[in-house]
């Protein structure tokens, strides 16, 4: 006999609540209460007769079995809403102007492109990379912006598209086999290029759990997006990311030095204005970048 399917509602519940890994997050973007949202993901564990999260007083965890399952509703949510939105709606035609930081924009957002003009190719995006701080979140004149920072901005709908962690990457051909480092302290200043004055390398150093006394020697290219096309050119060692070193690591441009990941002090989020987060648009473009990006970090682990 075949299985009915849970309720869309219960389904809904539980997508928010994996991705958002609190109940009270996706309570606030389902706006219902935080009591719905347990009873939806209790129902939805009765009707499948199996646990999808480990309880304890102060989280909700997903177990093995609601990770998978969790990939899989995305998916199916995401393809519903494809679907749905592709029945010839007026509102999905147009223009729609996206704010994006310029490293994820011209490093992992342009190789998508083509992926979304072949499903919708009745939206015409305009892409500005930009990051945008917090001033520009409140005022900026987008549709939807990609921003890299905290997910603290108020009046504004805010979803988290995706937390990261960096670790060093370079050439495979940067260091000769003798001279190559085989732990995250014998790293020298003088190979890493910096994005910035100093400080992401020294916050991820610290969380590496190594010191480096000559730290400064370093090379200054001022943006993320110029060091990792230095380091692909055979010129240093940067900081990246799965996601927008993807295309390099695929292309064998750039490989990681350690297994050590260190967590991003923030995440990307997508932002709109609070009255427009229904728009057909909107909910669309969100749904399609964060499969992407979750696409991105499978094929990448």
């Amino acid at each position: 006999m075949r299985r009915p399917l849970p309720p869309l509602n219960a389904l809904r519940a539980f997508e928010a609540v994996a991705r958002l890994q609190s109940v009270k997050q996706a309570a606030e973007e389902l706006h219902v209460t935080h009591g719905a949202v347990s009873h939806h993901i209790k129902s939805l564990e009765e009707a499948l007769g199996v646990s999808l999260f480990h309880r304890d007083r102060r989280q909700l965890r997903l177990n093995q079995t609601g990770l998978v399952y969790s990939r899989q509703v995305r998916e199916a949510l995401r393809l519903l809403a494809e679907s749905t939105l592709k029945l010839g709606l007026p509102s999905v035609e147009g223009r729609l102007h996206i704010a994006c930081p310029p490293t994820l924009a011209t490093k992992w957002l342009a190789y998508q492109l083509s992926d979304f003009r072949a499903a919708f190719p009745d939206i015409d995006l305009s892409v500005v990379p930009h990051n945008l701080d917090d001033e520009e979140v409140a005022t900026g004149d987008y549709d939807l912006a990609v921003v890299y920072g905290d997910g603290e901005w108020e009046r504004k709908h805010v979803r988290l598209l995706a937390n990261f962690d960096m670790t060093p990457v370079c050439h495979p051909r940067f260091f000769a086999a003798s001279d190559q480092p085989r732990q995250v302290s014998e790293l020298r200043g003088g190979w890493l290029l910096h994005e910035d004055a100093g400080g992401n390398w020294k916050r991820w150093l610290a969380s590496a759990g190594a010191d480096i006394s000559d730290l400064g020697h370093g090379t200054h290219l001022w943006g993320a997006h110029l060091t990792l096309e230095a380091a692909a050119a055979g010129f240093g060692v940067a900081l990246g990311d799965r996601i927008v070193c993807a295309q390099d690591f695929a292309r064998g441009n750039l490989v990681r030095l350690f297994d050590a990941e260190v967590p991003a002090p923030q995440a990307y989020y997508l932002v709109c204005a609070a009255h427009r987060v229904d728009e057909p648009r909107i909910l669309l473009f969100c749904d399609w970048i964060q499969a992407r990006i979750e696409r991105t970090l499978r094929s990448n682990r």
